[in-house]
This record gives structure tokens, sequence and C-alpha cells, in this order.
């Protein structure tokens, strides 16, 4: 691939260099028994692809160069065939890092630890707070019995906050359940506009840019790198393939839906779809950043 006129890799990912996108989303599903207030999915009822053609997808983006896959949706437990997705792609040779804010089916679909690398549980606040913003009773009580079972199966845990007026004040509180709970990394999320999130944003307000970054600073002077922050306000923090395989950036903050389609895994060489991605310059700075942060 060139570059600014120069044969060289577009990404590094843990010391090794790439010319397609070393981490993607895989989005299963957007179906999810929970009922956040600002959840980023803007079709829950979309169609879910069958596993023939979810190992099609996967296998295109091996061979393309993706080597880490952060399954999610919706909420990707609810995916049928989520364990033989995830033996396919572990043999394949992917990283599977699990999405999820469901402890409760977490623990009653506990087989299919044996084929991941990390699992990632969202967590909005402690206690029955936690069960207020996610319209779910006993949410957190399930979490704390899925990160038990995670421990015994030596999973590393990470955790996800979406940092709103409702939580902010208890960031610190949380990150200390987090990090006293035994989780390894600690995740700081913007709110994203997709999905319900542009609506919370004008009932429920935001967070601004400077309050999101002191209270990260203020925890990795207390932690380290062990806290990471995700905006969500530049383009391409995250790579999303979906289950026609499309590719889309997200954000992509100018577009109607905060996303853009930059090709198709199925039907586009990799080559265009990066060429897409190109376009504009803010898509690779926020993917780059994005790869520090993983």
């Amino acid at each position: 691939m060139k570059k600014d006129g120069h044969n060289k890799k577009l990404f590094c990912y843990k010391k090794d260099s790439f010319n397609f996108f070393p981490s993607v989303g895989l989005k299963l599903t957007g179906a999810c028994r929970l009922n956040c207030p600002f959840c980023c999915e803007p079709n829950r009822s979309q169609s879910i692809a069958p596993l023939a053609k979810m190992v099609k997808i996967t296998n295109a983006l091996y061979n393309a160069g993706t080597r880490r896959l952060c399954l999610t949706g919706g909420d990707p437990l609810l995916y049928p065939a989520l364990t033989a997705l995830l033996k396919h792609t572990k043999t394949t040779g992917f990283e599977n890092i699990l999405l999820t804010a469901d402890g409760s089916l977490l623990v009653k679909k506990s087989e299919i630890l044996t084929h991941v690398s990390a699992v990632r549980l969202s967590v909005h606040e402690i206690g029955g707070k936690n069960d207020g913003i996610v319209g779910t009773k006993h949410s957190f009580r399930d979490i704390e019995k899925a990160i038990k079972l995670l421990q015994t199966k030596n999973i590393p845990i990470q955790v996800t906050t979406v940092v709103t007026p409702m939580n902010l004040s208890r960031i610190p509180d949380i990150a200390k359940w987090c990090f006293n709970s035994g989780v390894l990394k600690y995740y700081l999320f913007g709110l994203m506009k997709s999905g319900r999130g542009s609506s919370f944003a004008k009932t429920g307000g935001t967070v601004a840019k400077n309050e999101l970054e002191k209270i990260h600073k203020d925890l990795r002077g207390k932690y380290s790198e062990r806290v990471a922050l995700y905006k969500y306000t530049n383009n391409a923090e995250c790579i999303l393939v979906y289950g026609d395989g499309r590719v889309m950036i997200d954000p992509y903050p100018t577009a109607p839906n905060h996303q853009l389609n930059i090709g198709n895994i199925l039907s586009d060489a990799p080559d265009k779809i990066i060429s897409n991605f190109l376009k504009d310059p803010e898509n690779y700075k926020g993917y780059c950043r994005h790869l520090t942060q993983t």
C-alpha cells in the first residue's frame, strides 16, 4: 500500500505492521436484553447473518490482515451460533474480544469462554444504580457473578463505562470498584450519537470534552495505562463490520447516522476499502489513536 508516495505499512498494532485494519468490531446482532437510554445501536431488529456467512466475512477479514475481533452487538451473546463462530475465529488465528453487558447470559453460556481472549463488560454505575440506568433488575449482581467466573478461568477482564451527566461524579468510584474486582483495563467512553445517543444528548445532556479529558487524566495519574479514553467525537475511533459484509466508519460525525460506509469485505478488494477510508485524513488519525488505546 502506498501512502504519501512511499511503500510502507499503514497501521501498527502490537509491534506488527498492517495494510488493512488490524482490529475491527464485528456486529453479530442488534438485539440486547438490557435497555440503556444511550444505547448506540441504531437497529435492534436488524437481521442476523447465518453462521456460513459470518465465516466468509471473518475469513475475508483475516486474509485482508485483520487479527483482532471485538465481537459486539447489541449483545453478541444473543447470536445463535456464537460458540461455533468463536471456535472458527480462534482456530483461524484471531484474538477474540467479547463485548457484553449481560452478566447473567455470560454465566449461562460459559462454554464460549474457551474460545475468548478477553471479555469487556459494560458497567455504568455501582449496585442498584447500574440496574436503574440499564433498566434491568440485578444486572450489577450478575456482572459481579460473571467477573468471578472469568477469574476462575483466567480470562482477562475489561470494563467500559459510558460517561454521562448521570455518572460523571461517580467515575472515580467505578474505577476503584473495577480494579478492586480484578479488572485489568478500564475504558471511558464518550456518548456516541448513533442509536439512542442523539436523543439522550438532547434530554440527558453530554459531558464536555475537557471534562472527559480531566477525569481521564486524573485516573491515569492513579492507575496509569490501565485507563483508556475513547471520546467518540473523532472520526473512525472504531471500524465496524456488519453481517452483510459492510465496513463502516464509526463514528463519522458529519454523516446523518454518524456512520460512513466505505465498502464491503465480501465484494470489494481490501485496497479499495482502504482507499475510501483514506479519502478523509481524519479517519486515519482517529483509527491510529484507537489502536494506541486497545
